[in-house]
């Protein structure tokens, strides 16, 4: 039922039950592990469900389903590429390898790097009693009792992480992280050019004497001669980040990064494996496999595959083909049958749709600590968006209670931000909306990416940066400014273009600009002539930017309230502006409402 009683390399031997029962005894009256009896319980009736359905299927159906799913074979067969040489390299208990180098006397001893509430990583002498990576420390600490702790410091491991790139961006500039400790490497090129510099070492990682006896000059052009040569590079790379590091890494070697990703697991720790490029090697090796050691199968998708079709390996997955197409989606269902064949389609590499950022730590309440660690998230979001060009038009806000519930609030804004005090003002507003809350997680994503402008470009970007705090709208086309200016007035504190077609935009955008923004004098408004410039105002009392009233601003119940009444006093009754309604969990997006006449489009046309 829980993820951190799976196996994990080093784990063998482990006495299972014993450490089933200690994480029973320990969590069983946790919020956690009520949530995961919910959790089970769901899945429980979702097998069932599968079930009933699978006893409805006549002899017939059962004919045509398999013979959908065999040409379905056949055309994933058509596809299958035995060509590439990838490799998947796993750094060994990475963080707990950092900091036994650099503290010699933790070698001997149970390691975990992490806390009472969350373990990060453990060394092997820990995982031999069943401690491992994602366990609360406190069960830990009980199947444990010498389990020693050190606190995380990822800015260390980052520059260690640091140094294992550069070696390798060696053999593939384009290699894929997969994270701090782990990245797949297309060798393909790398061997096909240099493959000579590696024969003479590379004759040992033949499997057969006859494979051998080829000529050289043929060796890049056969499986056999491949993966031979793919296996001397690999173990040059990894002598390479030992010399660098002082580290240990083990890699995976195969056709395609999924099959390089099982195999990385394999000869643990300081060890690689390689898995012969051919079709046959390829369906004996997945036959046998039980289907968790696959990537995208957790426990869930485990735990339906053997309950509902008694599916435990590759080659029983396979061979259920027929029945995984009647009981899960076209998606799922071609996923699950590619595994089972080790094939995966070849796709152009496609940019990435979003960016994100979390943070787990122990259970906090108090507005002001989570505003900060909401900043903290947005300043490493920004430096990722920072890296890939990237601005972005829709912020999430995710969190995760005391009760382990996952929740999510999001924004679209009128033009792209990127920098970290544009991603913490939407962001902050979200989680501000949402108080008073208990948080255990708290992370922000950015979604819906544009490129950032260059000097031809005609993207909307917004910022608030040094030296360009105003929102700026790039546009080359005289056409599009034109219709801009019909539909678009300046907000009367910041200035930025707000859409006065869209009453929840402008709502939404006046309920934050009059908190977080000093008022700006603007040629389009009169709403400040109640506050004199030589007036000294408190800090958190700010003008209504419309009748000119101050409004305590540390309540935004207030001032949303005072804005709602204030732009339909004249004819329409008020309404409930969008940052000022806290939304259910169902309650994803706002119900679009009827623009009354007399509303905040108005206020812009007796401005302008």
């Amino acid at each position: 039922m829980f993820v951190f009683t799976a196996d994990k390399a080093g784990m063998k031997g482990v006495d299972k039950q014993h450490v089933q029962e200690v994480v029973h005894k320990m969590s069983k009256d946790s919020s956690f592990y009520q949530k995961s009896l919910r959790d089970n319980e769901k899945v429980e009736q979702r097998v069932a469900a599968m079930r009933k359905k699978l006893a409805g299927l006549t002899g017939g159906q059962q004919l045509r389903l398999q013979q959908e799913a065999d040409e379905r074979v056949a055309r994933m067969e058509a596809t299958r590429d035995l060509s590439k040489t990838i490799v998947v390299v796993d750094m060994d208990m990475f963080y707990a390898a950092v900091e036994m180098r650099d503290d010699p006397k933790l070698c001997d001893v149970p390691l975990a790097v992490g806390g009472m509430n969350m373990i990060s990583t453990t060394n092997y002498a820990a995982r031999q009693f069943g401690v491992r990576a994602a366990m609360p420390g406190f069960i830990g600490k009980e199947l444990c009792p010498e389990l020693h702790f050190v606190p995380v410091n990822m800015e260390k491991y980052a520059g260690v992480a640091a140094q294992v790139r550069a070696v390798f961006a060696q053999y593939d500039p384009n290699f894929e992280a997969f994270s701090l400790d782990e990245a797949c490497l297309d060798l393909t090129d790398y061997v096909a050019k240099n493959w000579q510099k590696y024969a003479s070492v590379a004759l040992d990682d033949f499997e057969s004497k006859e494979e051998v006896q080829e000529e050289e000059e043929q060796w890049p052009s056969t499986p056999a001669g491949r993966a031979a040569i793919a296996a001397a590079v690999v173990r040059e790379l990894r002598q390479k980040i030992f010399d660098c590091t002082q580290l240990t890494a083990s890699a995976g070697i195969a056709v395609n990064a999924m099959l390089a990703k099982i195999c990385s697991d394999m000869n643990k720790p300081n060890g690689q494996y390689v898995l012969p490029f051919t079709r046959e090697r390829v369906l004996t090796f997945l036959c046998d496999l039980p289907v968790r050691k696959i990537g995208g199968i957790g426990k869930v998708t485990e735990k339906i595959l053997n309950e509902a079709l008694g599916v435990h390996t590759g080659g029983e997955l396979f061979n259920q083909r027929g029945k995984i197409f009647h009981l899960f989606t076209e998606k799922t269902a071609v996923w699950l049958l590619q595994t089972s064949l080790g094939v995966r389609e070849r796709r152009e590499k496609q940019e990435r749709k979003s960016f994100s950022r979390e943070r787990t730590f122990r259970s906090l309440s108090d507005p002001k600590e989570l505003e900060a660690k909401c900043l903290e998230v947005c300043k490493m979001l920004a430096k990722d968006l920072e890296k890939a060009n990237k601005a972005a038009k829709n912020v999430t806000f995710v969190y995760k209670d005391t009760d382990f519930a996952r929740c999510s609030r999001s924004v679209t804004l009128a033009s792209a931000i990127f920098t970290a005090e544009d991603l913490y003002s939407s962001a902050v507003e979200l989680l501000r909306r949402e108080l008073p809350l208990t948080l255990r997680l708290l992370g922000v994503r950015a979604a819906t990416l544009v490129h950032r402008p260059n000097s031809s470009g005609s993207v909307s970007i917004s910022s608030q940066s040094e030296g360009a705090k105003k929102r700026q709208l790039v546009i080359n086309n005289s056409n599009q400014t034109t219709a801009l200016e019909v539909e678009n007035k300046p907000c009367p504190i910041c200035s930025k273009l707000l859409n006065v077609k869209n009453n929840m935009e402008v709502n939404a955008h006046m309920d934050a600009c009059v908190v977080s923004k000093k008022p700006k004098q603007s040629g389009i408004t009169q709403a400040f002539t109640a506050v004199q410039e030589s007036e000294k105002v408190d800090e958190y009392v700010k003008p209504c930017p419309i009748c000119g009233k101050l409004l305590n601003a540390r309540s935004c119940m207030e001032v949303n309230a005072h804005l709602d009444v204030c732009v339909t006093r004249d004819r329409s009754p008020p309404s409930r502006s969008v940052l000022g309604k806290k939304r259910g969990a169902h309650d994803m997006s706002a119900t679009p409402r009827r623009k009354p006449e007399n509303s905040i489009d108005v206020f812009f046309r007796k401005n302008v």
